[in-house]
């Protein structure tokens, strides 16, 4: 098998077509594949495209108080048209309000909070082509469709419901096809195959891989080097089948 190209952080944005839904794996600082996120706001601000995305995360990305910016890239109205995600970046109060929750704030793209597990349930449904996720983690709170359904501001349609099934109520959210997952990794090998030895955690990036793979997507891994040993399969965590693009990032941490 052979490595999947190597693309500077601009040509992977590139790929990005407009209107597609894309899917970030990252824990506020950890696992943040900035560069990418950087290149896809750049991208944007030279050409308007692309625009209209849906982003899904299910962890935040970004750490403004680290200087690692994530979501806050891609926080501009015209590109950003929906954002689902599981936490969204506070700040602390002695910073500006990030981006995104302006964006967000302001009715500039719709916008959801869904329990972090749902959201990684709703990858997982989308890489099996399952219609969605049944759950009662949540019933009763801002996440219960007759609360506020998980929905950030007032331009933002319903998208949970509740249905009965086997005589309990159950939150039912649709699984979202993905187009683009964009992860992070610490090493590809000549086939792509990815480690994670200097990650603190490896998070989500299967899940969030396969959930692009198999809807016939493309996956863009952000990696800190390649080498060219065959890396051990039980050190392998993504492996190069899922793996479209490398972006190269020396300065990652």
């Amino acid at each position: 098998m052979r490595r999947p190209p190597i693309l500077t952080a601009a040509q992977a944005a590139a790929l990005i077509p407009d209107g597609a839904t894309v899917a970030v794996s990252s824990s506020s600082a950890i696992g943040c594949p900035d560069d990418v996120l950087a290149a896809i706001g750049e991208r944007f601000e030279q050409t308007g495209s692309p625009k209209q995305i849906t982003s899904i995360h299910a962890i935040n990305s970004g750490d403004m108080s680290a200087g690692i910016d994530g979501s806050n890239h891609i926080a501009k109205a015209g590109l950003l048209a929906r954002i689902i995600g599981g936490s969204y970046p506070a700040g602390p109060s002695k910073m500006a309000k990030p981006q995104v929750r302006e964006l967000l704030e302001s009715g500039g793209c719709q916008a959801y909070m869904f329990p972090s597990g749902v959201v990684y349930q709703m990858l997982r449904a989308a890489a099996a082509k399952q219609p969605g996720v049944f759950t009662d983690v949540g019933i009763g709170t801002y996440f219960d469709p007759r609360v506020e359904g998980g929905k950030m501001n007032d331009v933002t349609p319903d998208l949970a419901r509740i249905e009965q099934l086997d005589g309990r109520e159950w939150i039912y959210v649709p699984a979202i096809p993905v187009d683009v997952a964009i992860i992070r990794a610490t090493t590809a090998d000549p086939s792509g195959n990815l480690t994670f030895e200097d990650e603190a955690a490896v998070l989500g990036t299967l899940d969030t891989a396969i959930a692009a793979h198999n809807n016939g997507g493309i996956v863009i891994a952000q990696v800190k080097r390649t080498t060219d040993t065959k890396h051990p399969p039980r050190e392998v965590h993504v492996p190069g089948a899922l793996v479209d693009a490398i972006v190269v990032a020396p300065t990652q941490e």
